[in-house]
């Protein structure tokens, strides 16, 4: 294991030890509960939830504590405990695990030194209880309004790290929570978006606050767009207003746009081997550095977010929660993304060691990431006290990293 994995954990494994400030914070009544000893300390509780309780709670609770040598405690205690647990500490845990893995891990992935990311949307259904529709919006359907939840994901499409997440109602639409996002996100990357997203607000905020983009546009979307088909040429440099609903939508969110400012832009042909011709619209401008066909092989990378929604619902279960209230529900959606960035840190770690032992190997392999989705990768989060003296914590930290190599054939 490298040092940026060891220096990883401990840092996340710092984040439970909470100032008196903190625990206001992140804790209902905060000088009243955990603060007498109990099995089922803050740490503990932290770490069961963030293990994604999928099987029986009491299945569970039985597994990991025969895990820490310890008796395991009942659903009814779990449920008490949980419910001091505001779900912002997971938010922010989460968070803290994208903070983190960029300062440790100074190796990771980059395009000519830009950070790859794209920028996509799901949906994702909840239990089906009034309450929780209330809290997170309702999808109808031809029979019922059933509870669901929008998640709008800034994803690192060359470290499988989640960079962000937003959710909100199916009444607004993603391309309004990815304005505001634009001004508190990375500068050094490049944000690829699809065709959702067409239009000129978000080149314009991109442009203002240092970063770059490529989005893909509808081939009719406008008369420079459709002139520029027409024309066959492989890309076109071209200047547009800022206007119309570009312009409203940016004011409406207190961007303080400038009426008719001008953008220049750059147009890019994409060819489809079924002959089909797709266009993108960049903000990289420079055609010998960022050649035509380099902006074409970029978007077809936006396809990993797709693979990493993917995930977080066949493997990680996203649509499984351990709870009933919005709460609840709140603390498993924020645990998931948690443990799927922190499975990515682990998996970016173990590729140099994977290369080295299959170079000589017929087939290239990749590391199934599913091999290690349960098990010791939350206990990360707890401290080697005497509670977990019988499963030392290098032990743990080698198992998480385990090859669980297949051959990519």
């Amino acid at each position: 294991m490298t040092h940026a994995l060891t220096r990883f954990l401990s840092l996340l494994r710092s984040f439970p030890d909470l100032t008196e400030e903190q625990r206001a914070q992140y804790i209902v009544d905060p000088h009243r509960r955990f603060t007498r000893s109990s099995p089922l300390t803050f740490r503990r509780t932290v770490a069961f939830i963030l293990q994604l309780v999928r099987k029986s709670t009491a299945v569970e609770l039985h597994d990991f504590f025969g895990y820490l040598g310890l008796a395991p405690v009942t659903k009814s205690a779990f449920a008490q405990r949980r419910r001091y647990i505001r779900p912002a500490f997971y938010r922010d845990f989460f968070y803290r695990s994208v903070t983190d893995f960029y300062a440790c891990f100074r190796h990771a992935r980059r395009w000519r030194s830009y950070l790859l990311f794209a920028v996509d949307g799901t949906g994702q259904t909840l239990p089906r209880e009034g309450w929780i529709g209330e809290a997170f919006g309702f999808h109808q359907n031809q029979h019922d309004n059933v509870p669901s939840t929008r998640i709008l994901l800034t994803y690192d499409l060359l470290n499988r790290i989640i960079l962000r997440a937003d959710l909100h109602t199916q009444n607004s639409g993603e391309i309004r929570h990815a304005y505001p996002n634009v001004e508190r996100l990375p500068q050094d990357a490049i944000y690829i978006y699809d065709r959702g997203y067409a239009g000129y607000g978000l080149p314009f905020l991109h442009r203002r606050h240092g970063s770059d983009c490529i989005i893909r546009l509808p081939i009719d979307m406008s008369p420079e767009v459709r002139d520029f088909v027409r024309s066959g040429e492989p890309d076109r440099l071209i200047i547009v207003e800022l206007k119309d609903r570009a312009y409203r939508t940016l004011r409406d969110l207190g961007q303080q746009p400038v009426w008719r400012q001008p953008l220049e832009l750059r147009l890019v042909r994409v060819e489809l081997s079924m002959g089909e011709v797709e266009v993108l619209l960049t903000t990289l401008m420079h055609r010998r550095r960022f050649h035509y066909r380099r902006i074409g092989e970029l978007y077809g990378l936006r396809w990993g977010v797709e693979t990493g929604i993917s995930h977080l619902k066949s493997f990680l279960q996203l649509a499984l929660t351990s709870a009933y209230t919005q709460p609840g529900v709140e603390q498993d959606l924020w645990s998931t993304f948690w443990f799927y960035n922190v499975q990515s840190a682990c998996l970016l770690d173990r590729e140099l060691v994977k290369q080295a032992r299959t170079k000589d190997r017929k087939y290239s392999y990749r590391i199934n990431r599913n091999g290690f989705t349960k098990g010791p990768l939350p206990l990360a989060s707890l401290r080697t006290d005497q509670a977990v003296a019988t499963h030392p914590l290098p032990g743990r930290r080698t198992a998480l990293a385990g090859p669980h190599q297949s051959p990519a054939r």
